[in-house]
């Protein structure tokens, strides 16, 4: 099946018998947090999953720094979630036209409307995204956190799985500022296999990502382990679960 790149197109995918959302504000936010999840799952035949962006990153710093339009740089960036897409075997990427930037100031009603569209074409089992926290207090990432939750507010029975670090990661970059959270609070730790960390590796550095999942990488980057970590919203699962499924 061809990448599906719009919302209605995702109701092709409803007949999988698990079905994985992954909704983010920018295109590189997935790659940091759950790129093994995603390159997992689009190497299993019963599962299906979706990525959804929801600005085309215009905003970034990377524009002006190389000359660049807002629209040059959007492209750039929708162009490297495709990669990301061809990478990790995902079924369907869509990209939202929401501001970069500016996704706080859009009304909820209209970013978790959209959110909302997303999961009744698709009915996910699971929703992935940020915590309330936004990961680094990016108003944007705490923006998609409540667009996610205002479509789950009528919308029951869906599973939110939200990107959380340890607190000795979030030691090991300060001073930049990233969220840490306590292990007893952590539902789901993934553990990444050889070939889902490589992966991971290549959408890292499609979107020029400062960060290595491998221990031998190239100097300058920072070192994380090949574990992906969740907390699910209103639930409390200890142990930990071994997957998002579980």
């Amino acid at each position: 099946m061809d990448l599906i790149r719009d919302i209605d197109g995702l109701a092709a995918l409803s007949y999988r018998p698990k079905r994985l959302l992954a909704v983010f504000p920018h295109p590189d936010d997935e790659a940091y947090g759950c790129a093994g999840v995603l390159a997992r799952a689009g190497a299993d035949p019963d599962v299906a999953a979706a990525l959804f962006t929801l600005t085309p990153g215009e905003a970034s710093s990377y524009g002006p720094e190389n000359g660049l339009s807002p629209g040059e740089v959007a492209e750039l960036r929708t162009g490297r979630l495709v990669a990301v897409a061809e990478a990790t075997g995902i079924d369907a990427l869509i990209v939202g036209g929401f501001p970069d930037s500016r996704l706080a100031r859009v009304p909820l009603d209209e970013t978790g409307d959209a959110v909302g569209r997303a999961i009744d074409a698709f009915s996910p089992q699971v929703v992935i995204g940020h915590d309330p926290r936004g990961v680094n207090a990016h108003a944007d990432h705490i923006a998609s956190h409540w667009a996610i939750r205002q479509a789950l507010l009528t919308r029951p029975g869906i599973r939110f799985a939200m990107i959380v670090y340890r607190q000795e990661d979030a030691d090991a970059i300060a001073p930049r500022l990233l969220f840490g959270t306590p292990d007893a609070e952590i539902d789901a730790v993934v553990r990444l296999t050889p070939e889902e960390t490589r992966k991971k590796e290549i959408c890292l550095r499609a979107h020029d990502a400062l960060v290595t999942v491998v221990r031998d990488g190239p100097p300058g980057l920072l070192r994380r382990p090949a574990v992906e970590r969740f907390d699910f919203l209103g639930e409390d699962q200890t142990p930990p679960l071994p997957d998002l499924f579980g």
